[in-house]
């Protein structure tokens, strides 16, 4: 029951501090230059494991790799309030404007956007090419790169065969908790330094974890560290 409430008590906050802090300890140890990398291949890597998951998913459920299929297995959910988005179809293709998003929203009330900001350089198209390498997403700008709004354009969206709703599993099982997804992103993001960077890679995740248990407590830190053999290629069982 307590291991429960603390994988509840996750939230994309944390997902959020979790990855800044990871990017900061790599380049004030070993400058942007070496460190830049190393980040970018670690989220491009992080997000194709999930865009794969939610290929399986999508085939499991008998489900076109399309890019409408792509848009309805989405793994994660924040409150409403949190997220403020809109989507315009044109031309076959899906046009997305950001304007609140609690990645940036954390990362700037932390003062941590110059960190985070590698995340969204790289998540959406490392998603898509996980997904499936033939769909494109173009990334027109995000707000912690400079831009006034997050801007993506879906190619495709509402080209082919659309997803049929009621083949599609329940919400419930395509969703997959926060303690998931941290574990997820420290896992990967550690393989990716150790093997990219060596013992100074090893070096940033440790301190990473620290600063995490120093925020959050031994116990969510636990969860992180515990969950670090989970095999994230494959769907977590009953998903």
């Amino acid at each position: 029951m307590h291991e429960t409430k603390t994988r509840e008590a996750f939230t994309a906050e944390h997902h959020a501090l979790l990855f800044a802090w990871i990017a900061r300890e790599a380049i004030v140890r070993l400058g942007e230059e070496k460190a830049a990398p190393a980040i970018c291949a670690a989220v491009r890597l992080y997000g194709e494991q999930r865009g794969h998951r939610m290929a399986v998913r999508a085939q499991q459920d008998g489900q076109p790799l399309s890019m409408a299929s792509y848009l309805s297995y989405r793994e994660w959910e924040v409150p409403a309030r949190e997220m403020q988005q809109t989507g315009v179809p044109w031309r076959g293709d899906l046009r997305v404007q950001v304007r609140r998003c609690c990645w940036a929203t954390t990362w700037q009330q932390e003062e941590l956007t110059k960190y985070g900001k590698y995340y969204c350089q790289e998540i959406d198209k490392a998603l898509v090419q996980g997904f499936n390498s033939d769909l494109i997403v173009d990334v027109k700008g995000t707000r912690t790169n400079g831009s006034r709004m997050c801007q993506f354009v879906y190619h495709g969206a509402f080209e082919g065969t659309l997803v049929h709703e009621e083949a599609q599993r329940d919400q419930e099982k395509r969703m997959l908790p926060w303690s998931y997804h941290t574990a997820n992103l420290y896992s990967t993001m550690s393989a990716v330094f150790r093997r990219e960077l060596g013992p100074a890679g090893v070096a940033v995740s440790r301190a990473a974890l620290e600063t995490f248990t120093a925020r959050f407590g031994p116990t969510m830190a636990g969860v992180l560290a515990g969950d670090a053999g989970t095999d994230f290629d494959t769907l977590p069982e009953g998903r």
